[in-house]
């Protein structure tokens, strides 16, 4: 009888355990022992910089993959497509490019493949997204707080393209269910890491702004400042993805937790 070999909780099949949400590895024999994790536990810094490593590995590769989504939704709306056509097709894409930065994130090959990967179960993983999407836009629309807790719920299906991609059977309802459990006690990591990530490009321009503003010499730095806003704009989006394939993968996939717990011996 198959196993989960991070809780031991038994299996029916299932891609990802019910109990932990961890892929199932199947078949094999629980025998608890006890790994002692880091008190601290993953950090915002620790996601920026996994993401800086494999953004300076991969920077081609992952620009190009990005540039065909973003050209393929565009396509998709320019061609005169119904909303109930290209918005579907536009999240599905999306779906896909998680997908695409969670492989470059795992030091697996970065190629068109993945972005491809969510047609094949286009209605379920286009009613995945729209499901999250939906979600987010209600509770927008509470009065006054609604865009706070539009963020905070933004963070807690932020696992939901990850794992409608990558399991067939798991329901729209279930992977917001399991984001939101695995989420809990990172929002707050998750939202740092890409909080320190705009402010440091804001500052970055605000000062290359101030400079430019000095007689004669800043008629240099506004041309810096140029060339630094198309630098950031092509590889802000790459460090982005990178850091929320960080997340998953050592939140909702590691475990990511800084308590001692029960992990499977091999």
């Amino acid at each position: 009888m198959p196993f989960c070999m991070n809780c031991g909780k038994e299996l029916q099949g299932e891609k990802f355990c019910p109990n932990c949400g961890m892929p199932a590895e199947g078949g094999k024999p629980y025998r608890p022992t006890r790994q002692a994790r880091t008190a601290q536990g993953i950090r915002a810094r620790d996601l920026i910089e996994k993401a800086l490593q494999v953004l300076k590995q991969k920077p081609i590769r992952l620009w190009g993959v990005s540039l065909l989504c973003q050209l393929l939704i565009g396509l998709a709306a320019a061609f005169g497509m119904l909303p109930i056509i290209s918005i579907p097709i536009a999240l599905v894409l999306s779906a896909g490019m998680t997908a695409v930065f969670l492989a470059g994130y795992r030091g697996q090959e970065v190629n068109s493949d993945a972005l491809f990967a969510g047609f094949k179960r286009f209605f379920k993983v286009a009613g995945g997204m729209g499901w999250m999407a939906l979600w987010i836009f209600i509770w927008g629309l509470i009065p006054i707080v609604g865009p706070v807790f539009a963020v905070i719920k933004m963070y807690s299906y932020r696992f939901v393209p990850y794992i409608v991609i990558q399991d067939p059977d798991i329901s729209a309802t279930e992977a917001l269910r399991l984001s939101m459990k695995k989420t809990e006690g990172f929002k707050g990591r998750m939202f740092l890491a890409d909080l320190i990530v705009g402010l440091c490009c804001a500052g970055v321009m605000l000062v290359l702004g101030g400079l430019s503003l000095i007689p004669y010499a800043g008629v240099v730095f506004m041309v810096i400042a140029v060339l630094v806003s198309i630098f950031l704009g092509l590889v802000v989006p790459l460090l982005m993805g990178l850091i929320s394939a960080a997340g998953y993968e050592e939140i909702f996939v590691k475990g990511g937790a800084g308590e001692e717990t029960e992990t499977p011996e091999a």
